[in-house]
């Protein structure tokens, strides 16, 4: 009996227990429902109107629209009619459920412009309303602008605006007295763009002293696996140097967004590993030690593709890219007997190696092979390339199946003169502007200016931006015991995003 009152006891407590818990648990508050899908703020013409349709997660009761401090509805979504007079209005939004309510506060500012939205990077299309149609005069301009990190490129009825800072940008268009003004709302996309190469699309070194190493070449491996490592290499903000070998290797690069051609600055830099020499004997020589130019080509992803195609390739005219004539060293270099000239459509086929084996009696202490690389130009020029003593390594790409590969492109002056006379020290002089490898990456001649692409009949072109850079080597010179000149790739740069400021130079 003792043990029968104990063990009712004891079952009451639990009952009692379970119903507690039970009481606690359906006391639990809701959880609040949270809004979005709504921006913060808007733009609506006068007279125009706006429908407004929040996401709401978790459980409502009720939704409340509250305009200037006035309940106007009381539904899941609101269309605001936007008066006949500019101004700014404050739109309220209260999500209820069972005690709880969350709000969010939305701004619509309302004026006579017509508005247009883009993401910051992005190439919007504007058109002039019906009014300027026949015009032949119509001009257009930017009126105010929250930043100088934009870029408007008019036409006759079009124009084409890219800005890279989000805000309201405000533009006139105008012919005679005929006049409209545009609002552009720029807003940030939802990720923000890297500043660095994203994506490497393409890469072919020329045969030279460091192809098969930099980056290395494992047995087996195809073009896509070495596409793969280059960019493994080159994407993000710490690098890994890649070798273009000579002449004509090359690189194709692209960004995850469209880095803006900012009038009057320089856009873009494609790092190297140039440096000026330290012991010159030349009494006040131009800056030079290790230049070695890499010409660049430039695209702007026009179809949206996500891919390089090739009618969207131009070209930077660097300084040397028509004559070295202009260049500080081209007397220095016609005196050294140096071949100075330039060639706008030069080719040149390397042949695949006969032999690796070393030459029985070298002709000197850096040369291995004499007669290594064949190969041939179409200006009836042809030779070898030898292979040195320091890298015994194949200079010939290893992946690549044909027995002979042809390049095509620009051939710059040489630009190395032997200031010692007795092959000991070469300076290999800088172009003044235009080129990768061609100054310090620290240096502002390393950037390059979108305004700078010309197309294949050498006229200039006018491009909101750039998404894909292609750098190929633009040198052919041999340079005694310090072997090709060759061109070196590193970290690529938006130098807007990088708030890198750097006055341009017009040619």
């Amino acid at each position: 009996m003792k043990y029968q009152h104990i063990f009712t006891g004891f079952l009451t407590f639990v009952v009692l227990l379970i119903s507690s818990c039970g009481k606690k648990d359906a006391e639990l508050p809701e959880a609040a429902p949270a809004i979005s899908g709504i921006e913060a703020e808007y733009y609506v013409v006068v007279r125009d109107s706006i429908q407004l349709t929040p996401v709401i997660a978790s459980r409502v009761d009720s939704i409340v629209w509250v305009v200037n401090g006035v309940r106007v509805a009381n539904a899941l979504q609101y269309t605001f009619q936007a008066p006949v007079n500019p101004a700014v209005h404050s739109v309220i939004i209260m999500a209820y459920n069972s005690g709880n309510v969350f709000q969010k506060v939305v701004q619509i500012t309302t004026g006579r412009y017509r508005n247009w939205e883009i993401k910051a990077h992005a190439v919007l299309t504007l058109q002039a309303s019906s009014k300027f149609a026949g015009k032949n005069d119509v001009k257009w301009e930017v009126l105010s602008a929250p930043s100088h990190l934009y870029r408007l490129w008019p036409g006759k009825d079009t124009a084409q605006f890219i800005a890279m800072e989000r805000g309201a940008y405000q533009l006139l268009v105008s012919s005679a007295e005929l006049t409209d003004t545009l609002l552009v709302t720029v807003r940030q996309p939802v990720q923000a763009p890297s500043p660095y190469i994203s994506k490497v699309f393409d890469y072919l070194p020329a045969p030279g002293q460091f192809v098969n190493e930099l980056p290395r070449y494992d047995v087996g491996d195809t073009y896509e696996t070495m596409v793969g490592k280059v960019n493994k290499q080159l994407a993000g903000e710490n690098p890994v140097m890649i070798t273009l070998g000579g002449w004509g290797g090359y690189v194709v690069v692209g960004f995850d967004h469209t880095i803006v051609n900012v009038a009057g600055k320089r856009d873009f830099r494609i790092q190297g590993n140039a440096f000026g020499a330290a012991a010159n004997p030349r009494p006040n020589a131009p800056f030079g030690g290790s230049c070695e130019p890499g010409i660049v080509m430039v695209a702007y992803d026009r179809n949206k593709n996500g891919k390089p195609d090739e009618d969207e390739w131009y070209e930077i005219k660097g300084s040397g890219s028509f004559s070295a004539e202009s260049e500080p060293w081209y007397s220095a270099a016609v005196s050294n007997k140096s071949d100075v000239r330039t060639f706008r459509n030069y080719e040149m086929t390397y042949n695949r190696p006969a032999t690796e084996m070393p030459d029985s009696a070298p002709v000197n202490s850096f040369t291995r092979i004499s007669n290594y690389i064949s190969w041939a130009d179409n200006q009836g020029q042809q030779g070898y390339k030898i292979k040195n003593a320091f890298h015994a390594q194949s200079y010939y790409p290893l992946w690549v199946k044909d027995n002979a590969i042809t390049y095509k492109g620009i051939r710059l002056a040489n630009n190395a003169i032997d200031e010692s006379k007795q092959g000991s020290y070469y300076v290999l002089y800088a172009f003044r502007y235009g080129y990768v490898d061609n100054y310090p990456n620290g240096h502002d001649n390393s950037g390059i200016d979108i305004d700078w692409a010309i197309d294949k009949n050498g006229n200039k072109v006018n491009l909101p931006g750039i998404d894909f850079v292609k750098v190929y080597n633009g040198t052919d010179q041999e340079n005694g015991w310090l072997g090709e000149a060759s061109t070196e790739i590193g970290r690529g740069e938006d130098l807007h995003l990088l708030k890198a400021d750097i006055a341009t130079v017009h040619p």
